[in-house]
């Protein structure tokens, strides 16, 4: 029993505090035992024991072990779990056994276990059955019990999937395990949209276009990204699909003469709010795509540029150097009611709004270094986000609302880095060849 008692006992001593008992949230037709609150100071204490095999399979990848580690790792990234995988499988079929297991890692201090068996291994083809419990209660309740499947070469996606479905059932919220990245690197000499899983496995080469490329942003709805190239000669908005081979050249989006940059895409997957210069100066339009309808929303002598939707659609954050020095405006998305967001830092760009619509995080350039910021919409509680010796900049959300991507040379070259909204957790995500930068967060998979 130690090799169960001695990681949960340790990983209560690293600070994880111990919640109370779960509970009901009938009305969401699920049991939601998390109360999750910002920077996510609390969290549950879960055990994935070793995946169990059936005589029948045989594991010579030894998703046994690999599968839980993926789910633990997903989980642990979450910052709502603490996370122990213990040296043990619970049996398959002997009922009295598993609850004898169970009860002892309850005694230990866990709050829940996830129970894997595997249930079909083939060269091609992985299977395993799930089942969750609850061990905040005598009567060790199952609360999740499903099958999950995947081609073997995926199995770290089925281990994403997994763990996503954890987190909804906890938390009545899907995960983010299962969402991917795109961003820019110049790995083979130029810009190019590079595409991985969240967690910076699977990393590939997006396009091939052999120029600059630029601020990649993924549609809401479809998956494709839109982006600026340079690849005709001018700098032209695009439209690529990682997903569907059955497109494989760009797709223009917008082509005015003059400057086609920083996209934007609302809510609704079919407008897209891009900086245009076919005027003489750089003002922010929408653009109805695959038709004809556009409008332009600013007309300023000054630089209007980088938009950024509220999650309603309402609402449109952008930068502009009205006032002499680039600050964060907020216009209606009929770009009327135009209104000053930041008056603090001599330099603020890149916004992003929150897909939850409480904050919008920008880059501030205060003494000479750029760090990340958060401010509320309303103007109020500006804060900081990151700091040291190097940039940070370039944010982009995790459908989630609680994690941010971001690009910094902290390392003394430009990779990702992700953190929490409140700017605890900061951690190095890529370690590309050729640096990273502007990335953009996947909305979930559907």
């Amino acid at each position: 029993m130690r090799r169960i008692l001695a990681p949960l006992i340790l990983l209560g001593l690293v600070g994880l505090l111990v919640l109370p008992g779960p509970r009901r949230s009938d009305s969401q037709g699920i049991d939601v035992y998390l109360n999750v609150i910002a920077g996510g100071s609390k969290k549950l204490i879960i055990a994935i024991p070793t995946f169990t095999r059936t005589t029948a399979s045989a594991d010579p990848a030894d998703f046994a072990r690999r599968l839980p580690e993926i789910v633990g790792a997903d989980l642990t990234f979450s910052a709502l779990f603490g996370v122990v995988n213990p040296d043990i499988s619970l049996p398959a079929s002997d009922q009295a056994a598993t609850k004898k297991v169970l009860a002892d890692l309850a005694a230990a201090g866990a709050h829940a276990a996830l129970h894997g068996v595997l249930t079909r291994v083939e060269e091609k083809h992985v299977e395993v059955a799930v089942r969750l419990y609850d061990l905040t209660g005598p009567e060790q309740r199952s609360i999740m019990d499903k099958s999950f499947w995947a081609p073997a070469r995926d199995h770290r996606q089925l281990a994403h999937r997994i763990a996503d479905e954890v987190v909804f059932q906890f938390t009545g919220e899907r995960g983010i395990a299962g969402t991917k990245i795109a961003y820019i690197s110049r790995e083979t000499g130029t810009k190019e949209v590079y595409v991985m899983d969240y967690d910076g496995f699977n990393r590939g080469r997006l396009t091939d276009l052999r120029s600059i490329t630029l601020s990649p942003v993924w549609n809401p709805r479809d998956l494709s990204i839109a982006l600026t190239s340079f690849y005709q000669g001018y700098p032209f908005l695009y439209r690529v699909w990682p997903f569907d081979r059955r497109v494989s050249a760009p797709e223009i989006l917008a082509a005015w003469p003059g400057i086609n940059s920083a996209p934007a895409w609302a809510p609704d997957g079919q407008t897209i709010a891009v900086t245009l210069s076919k005027d003489g100066n750089p003002e922010i339009y929408v653009v109805k795509v695959g038709t004809a309808d556009f409008r332009r929303l600013t007309n300023h002598r000054g630089i209007d540029t980088d938009p950024t939707w509220s999650p309603t659609g309402r609402q449109i954050a952008f930068v502009s150097d009205r006032a002499g020095i680039p600050q964060i405006y907020i216009m209606d998305a009929e770009g009327t009611n135009v209104r000053r967001l930041t008056y603090e830092g001599g330099f603020n760009t890149q916004p992003r709004w929150s897909p939850r619509g409480d904050l919008i995080v920008y880059t501030s350039r205060q003494g000479g270094l750029f760090d990340l910021w958060a401010i509320n919409p309303d103007g109020s509680n500006p804060r900081r986000l990151t700091t040291g010796q190097r940039d940070d900049e370039s944010a982009a959300w995790a459908p989630n609302g609680r994690h941010l991507l971001f690009a910094s040379n902290r390392t003394g070259r430009w990779q990702l880095h992700t953190m929490l909204a409140d700017g605890s957790e900061q951690q190095q995500l890529t370690r590309d060849p050729g640096e990273a930068m502007n990335p953009s967060w996947s909305p979930r998979p559907q």
